[in-house]
């Protein structure tokens, strides 16, 4: 049996698609009061379907002289019906609306646990928390708590509780062939969701996530499909995408990795030719590189000539010549083939006659070279500097230090740098020049000069101060000894 309460006024379904409620002595934040009669509830409930879920109601301390007749809950559901789902009396218990007896999914949580005096009867009354068992997306709705007192009248407080389901989700590659076109290489589905679930792609290729939705397995709940979508290239195959899930059930996003998975033709190179092939030289080899999915399943080695050379021997990915001959100066062609297509790559080789040098036979030489240049380059330093330093030396000697002593220097005047010597301890000639500015010991600075760099070449022998007494000048300007016996 469901009592009725005392005072029904039903409640007026507000535009807002939030589905709000305006009661009477309805205060802000769902406090509602009857003068001084305050009733407390949550503005929202969330829970899980299929779960159990508690909506709370308690009535604040009123005064001694208010006493609880009934609580009531009301249930309004989107269509904006209302209609009475439990009800408690002190005196006849809970009541509550269900299909049979027994298969009620709603209970008081505190209120006729336990019985006791009258007074113990109101205290239990004031918390008139009600749960529900088996949620389900049609208990969804806005919760009336109204406490009927006396003098006081009713007062309510309105819930909005929320039916929510946790997806399921899972992530997963979709092998796909070389295309110029775009289409899906990953797909993510989130499913069961309510509501449902945001799924978006991380990834540094340049694709984009498409989502569809339909039904999910509950009813009421939605399963969130989405595709990643771009050109499949061969470059894309082992990437790692990961799909983000986020939903309100979750603490934090739901990150799901793939790896991306692309089938596509052999992708040739041929390597191990280093441009130092020469006529004789034994084992060169020639490496076809590929790279491919699914992995190759043949391999064929050719010459752009047709003729292959009798020293070279195919063995799998590798060309083997044993001895380099002049028809090894030709074109190789390395064909590959797996179960997508076919792929081929060309090498020309150039036969030598004789090895080229190899830098590290040069390297000595062109050290040996630099060494030389910085050798000479220091021999010239230093015989530069020893002529600039025999130069300043010259310069620096005494003025007095080239002859004169010993005699008597008034009547002497200056030696002529052209002086001649002749024969064996044979007579000596002097040729006079015209005397020029004489130093204070009678001889011309720059004749000096002369004469000392003469000296030291031995072009000229200094004149003895013996014989520059003894000479005697004759009518046709030559001078003769007076001792010398002429024949």
């Amino acid at each position: 049996m469901l009592w009725e309460p005392l005072r029904s006024l039903p409640p007026r379904l507000l535009p807002d698609s939030t589905v709000g409620y305006i009661l009477p002595h309805c205060l802000h934040g769902f406090l509602c009061r009857a003068q001084d009669v305050q009733v407390r509830v949550p503005p929202e409930v969330r829970g899980y379907l299929g779960g159990t879920v508690q909506l709370p109601c308690h009535l604040l301390p009123p005064g001694p002289e208010v006493r609880v007749s009934q609580v009531t809950w009301l249930h309004v559901d989107a269509a904006g019906t209302s209609k009475s789902v439990a009800a408690f009396h002190p005196s006849y218990g809970p009541s509550f609306r269900g299909p049979k007896p027994g298969e009620e999914r709603l209970s008081f949580v505190t209120a006729g646990q336990s019985t006791g005096t009258r007074q113990g009867t109101e205290i239990e009354l004031r918390d008139a928390t009600l749960a529900l068992r088996g949620l389900t997306v049609e208990d969804e709705g806005n919760y009336t708590c109204e406490f009927a007192t006396f003098p006081s009248g009713t007062s309510r407080g309105v819930t909005w509780l929320r039916a929510i389901a946790q997806p399921q989700n899972h992530a997963e590659t979709q092998e796909v062939t070389l295309s110029l076109e775009p289409m899906p290489v990953a797909r993510c589905v989130s499913e069961g969701g309510r509501p449902p679930a945001r799924i978006s792609w991380v990834s540094s290729l340049d694709g984009e996530g498409r989502q569809s939705q339909m039904s999910g397995p509950v009813p009421g709940t939605v399963t969130v499909t989405s595709r990643y979508t771009l050109v499949p290239l061969s470059r894309v195959d082992g990437v790692k995408v990961t799909c983000k899930v986020e939903h309100e059930s979750f603490e934090e996003p739901i990150l799901l990795p793939v790896t991306l998975s692309v089938r596509y033709p052999p992708e040739v190179s041929i390597s191990g030719y280093d441009d130092n092939w020469y006529l004789g030289r034994g084992e060169a080899t020639l490496s076809c590189d590929v790279r491919s999915k699914p992995e190759p399943t043949g391999y064929d080695w050719s010459t752009t000539a047709g003729v292959f050379p009798a020293s070279a021997v195919a063995q799998g990915p590798q060309l083997i010549i044993h001895s380099v001959d002049k028809l090894v100066n030709t074109t190789f062609i390395c064909t590959v083939t797996n179960a997508v297509g076919t792929g081929r790559a060309e090498q020309v080789v150039l036969v030598r006659d004789t090895p080229r040098a190899s830098p590290r036979d040069v390297g000595p030489v062109v050290w040996g070279a630099v060494g030389g240049t910085l050798l000479v380059l220091l021999l010239l330093a230093g015989g530069s500097l020893a002529f600039i330093l025999l130069r300043v030396r010259r310069r620096r000697k005494s003025p007095g230090g080239g002859g004169g002593g010993g005699g008597d220097s008034s009547g002497g005047g200056p030696y002529d740098p052209k002086t001649q010597v002749f024969g064996n301890g044979g007579p000596v000639f002097w040729t006079p020049t015209a005397p020029g500015p004489l130093k204070p010991d009678g001889k011309d600075e720059e004749d000096e000069e002369d004469e000392e760099e003469k000296a030291e070449e031995g072009l000229m022998l200094p004149p003895p101060k013996a014989l520059e007494d003894d000479m005697e000048s004759q009518l046709d300007g030559s001078l003769i000894s007076r001792r010398a016996i002429y024949v």
